[in-house]
């Protein structure tokens, strides 16, 4: 046997007792009682919930410490089994062993086929108080880890993903231990280019939004989208737990599918684990990709069906300090169709993009549709050691919800501006934002209770783990 292979067993065993750990906060979550229900006998779930834990952190310790432990024979048998090939066509030899810091990724150790990968950022806001936004705030203090265990076979290799958010949960005042997770799933997934497969299960970002997918520590913007936030008054999109799998269809071509519960994920007070409430479907494809020209273009378009949606409102809310401006009843079963475009290129020495987002909803029960979307445009207007990385950009986010009940229409529309700054001599690990939204809304009193124009602006410090990145 070899260390790999070795190592691969353990690795599995620990993915397996992680399972039955997160199965077990399953059904202490939903307060399931196995003398009531099957097997209709007394279990201490709680217990078995607690050592499966304890067993997961003692198997993840010997994993680590395993293969320098091991005899330098049985090292020497693991160096054929990593002679792979990659997407690009390389052969890949044997890693060296131990931590070392990767600027786009973050801390990363690797032992044989093993690989862990450590990241982090934080968000600093500074402007004046809103309901949801206080004058001086930390929006955003998030740590995440990849654990990819040793591939099972030439084109497969399982992998542990979890992201923590210390701020935007009572995790610390009065939560439940899972209201810390933004992420926890397991996968299987290529074992060197996830992009062309990854099947998982567990709490993920809903597949349906290109910007929902951004990861949260290089957003352009303060918040995403118009549409997209206000979506998250009635459950839908962002975090959510259930089944997503992606593959690469045709070299610039790729699907994603997911059957999820939108009602409730690991980080909410009432968790649910209907898999299969929200259906979701997504194609994206390179349109072009001209290396010599430095440009590309990528399209997208997606559906999601998520039934039974009751007791919710779409709030209309304000685009940095998320100020509620009206809103209307949106229940039944939900149709949402999204489309998106991206586009990169090279203005001179100057790199510039521009990316847009539609999305329609239509609410069954409420009769109550929803449309909006995004366009932005930015570029980097200096990238030198002296003075850094500038980036200015202008955006505009509109939305139109109505209700046949309230004979008429809300209109909503932000023009937002500012500028990212990656500081000099930091490597783009440190990044200053400032932001201004200039505000509209008008529509009928049953949605708006009044027609306003007004200014938000905010100015945010990140600091991470990896590098800033222009999307």
């Amino acid at each position: 046997m070899t260390a790999i292979e070795l190592s691969s067993y353990v690795g599995l065993t620990a993915l397996s007792v992680l399972t039955i750990n997160i199965l077990h906060g399953m059904l202490l979550s939903i307060k399931y009682n196995p003398v009531r229900h099957w097997p209709h006998r007394h279990i201490n779930t709680l217990q078995r919930h607690h050592w499966t834990g304890y067993a997961t952190l003692v198997i993840c310790t010997v994993l680590m410490t395993l293969s320098p432990r091991l005899p330098a024979r049985l090292l020497a048998q693991s160096t054929p089994s990593i002679d792979v090939t990659s997407a690009a066509g390389a052969q890949l030899s044997a890693p060296s062993g131990g931590w070392r810091y990767a600027p786009d990724a973050g801390a990363v150790y690797q032992r044989g086929d093993l690989t862990w990968t450590i990241w982090g950022f934080a968000e600093r806001a500074w402007g004046p108080h809103s309901p949801v936004v206080s004058a001086d705030a930390w929006r955003r203090v998030r740590q995440g880890m990849e654990l990819d265990f040793p591939r099972l076979t030439r084109y497969i290799r399982p992998v542990l993903v979890y992201e923590v958010d210390l701020t935007d949960n009572a995790f610390f005042r009065s939560g439940r231990a899972s209201q810390v997770l933004e992420n926890l799933y397991l996968a299987i997934q290529h074992p060197t280019d996830a992009s062309s497969f990854r099947a998982l299960v567990g709490e993920n970002t809903h597949i349906i939004s290109r910007e929902d997918n951004l990861s949260s520590g290089n957003l352009p913007n303060i918040n995403r989208s118009l549409i997209l936030e206000e979506h998250g008054s009635v459950n839908s999109f962002g975090t959510q737990f259930g089944v997503e799998v992606f593959r690469q269809v045709t070299p610039r071509t790729s699907m994603a599918l997911a059957a999820q519960d939108n009602r409730g994920s690991l980080n909410t007070t009432q968790p649910r684990y209907h898999v299969g409430n929200s259906l979701a479907a997504k194609v994206t494809t390179v349109a072009l990709r001209d290396t010599v020209k430095h440009q590309q273009l990528t399209l997208g378009i997606g559906v999601d069906y998520t039934r039974a949606i009751v007791d919710r409102t779409f709030t209309l809310a304000s685009a940095i300090g998320a100020e509620a401006l009206g809103g209307s009843s949106a229940t039944g079963n939900k149709v949402t169709i999204e489309g998106d475009v991206a586009f990169a290129w090279m203005a001179g020495s100057h790199a510039v993009s521009f990316d847009a987002e539609f999305l329609f909803s239509d609410f069954s029960h409420s009769l109550t549709d929803v449309r909006g979307g995004y366009a932005m445009l930015q570029s980097s207007l200096v990238d030198n050691a002296r003075w850094g990385d500038i980036n200015p950009f202008v955006r505009v986010d509109v939305v139109r919800l109505s209700r046949e009940v309230a004979q008429g229409a809300a209109d909503q529309r932000a023009v937002r501006v500012g500028v990212n700054y990656n500081l000099p001599s930091l490597d783009r690990h440190v990044n200053v934002h400032v932001e201004y939204a200039q505000n509209h809304v008008t529509g009928p009193t049953a949605i708006i209770p009044e027609a306003r124009a007004f200014g938000e602006v905010r100015v945010a410090l990140r600091v991470s783990a990896s590098r800033y990145l222009r999307h």
